[in-house]
């Protein structure tokens, strides 16, 4: 009898296969099928190890080109079958932690979240990059793959008289969906994917499955390298062509990756504020709705390393009284 995570890793390939099948088939609940087409390999990878990630990963890669063709293979491949492998073998990386002196101190330490965002955030960069290059390798090609997809999206059954979606409208849609399309395609996979992984640690953690401790996401902290990384794709992302699209994605990726490092700081400055579960729906509902606060709380996140936020939101909190907890 085949070992159990192998089993465990198949059927969570399958699934996935299945769920994404329907979602590029279905249009109803579309895209909830396809948000959520990445957890099973997610709490395969998480609850049974790398070995079970990466066989979910193949075998769903290969139902998926057996039923839809080769070409639609390779994109969950790309998009969801091979990031999620790589993810999940990062989580679970792990060594033992070094005590003051430089011996081992008998604990474990495994791969930071921090770490793990950032390297999330570099591989939705890549990919958005990957689609700007598939609909052009030019500026002009690029925004002639945009309008071709507006002229035969829905929209224009919607306004079958063209009143509305005239070529003038069209014609200035594309240009901005243009050059917005990496930056909105890097967050909207990076969001997706670490909710996933966010979802089936919650899952795992609960069954009793989990390979690794659940870690406090209040201490994310995206290493400092990847500060020049976003500097530069932000300033590459204002030059003209491809360039600047390429580098869009890059910068859209990391400036998510900050907003959930500023989010975190502002988890550790609100403990012990009153009404703080609706500070906290104001912040999140800010930052869905207006993108100024999204913009706001990623520069929180990225003076997080150089004023030490967190820390002096910590040390200016009360002590804990004996019969309550935080």
């Amino acid at each position: 009898m085949p070992p159990v995570h192998l089993i465990i890793g198949a059927g969570s390939g399958l699934i996935s296969a299945a769920l994404f099948a329907s979602a590029a088939t279905t249009a109803a609940l579309a895209a909830l099928l396809f948000y959520l087409s990445p957890l099973p390999l997610c709490l395969a990878g998480l609850g049974w190890g790398r070995a079970a990630a990466l066989i979910g990963a193949l075998t769903g890669t290969i139902v998926i080109a057996a039923s839809l063709g080769p070409t639609t293979a390779f994109a969950f491949g790309l998009t969801i079958a091979a990031p999620i492998a790589l993810l999940t073998h990062l989580i679970l990386l792990s060594r033992p932690a070094a005590a003051p002196e430089g011996n081992a101190a008998g604990a474990i330490e495994w791969y930071p979240p921090g770490r793990i965002v950032g390297w999330a955030a570099l591989i939705a960069g890549a990919l958005a990059g990957l689609l700007v290059l598939a609909l052009g390798y030019d500026q002009e090609s690029y925004r002639e793959s945009i309008r071709e997809i507006l002229d035969h999206s829905a929209l224009k059954e919607l306004d079958r008289d063209g009143t509305v979606f005239t070529p003038e409208t069209i014609e200035s849609l594309s240009a901005v969906l243009a050059k917005a399309l990496p930056a909105a395609f890097a967050i909207v996979w990076l969001t997706i994917t670490l909710f996933n992984l966010w979802l089936a640690g919650i899952i795992v953690e609960a069954s009793g499955r989990s390979l690794r401790p659940w870690p406090n996401l209040h201490d994310l902290e995206v290493p400092n390298v990847f500060v020049p990384i976003f500097a530069v794709a932000l300033i590459l992302s204002f030059m003209p062509g491809v360039v600047g699209l390429l580098a869009t994605g890059f910068a859209g990726a990391m400036l998510f990756a900050y907003v959930l490092q500023g989010l975190a700081v502002i988890h550790v400055y609100s403990r012990g504020v009153p009404l703080r579960w609706l500070l906290l729906l104001v912040v999140y509902l800010g930052i869905l709705l207006l993108g100024w606060v999204a913009i706001l709380v990623a520069i929180l996140g990225l003076g997080e390393p150089l004023f030490g936020l967190r820390a002096r939101g910590a040390a200016s909190q009360p002590p804990p009284k004996d019969d309550k907890t935080d």
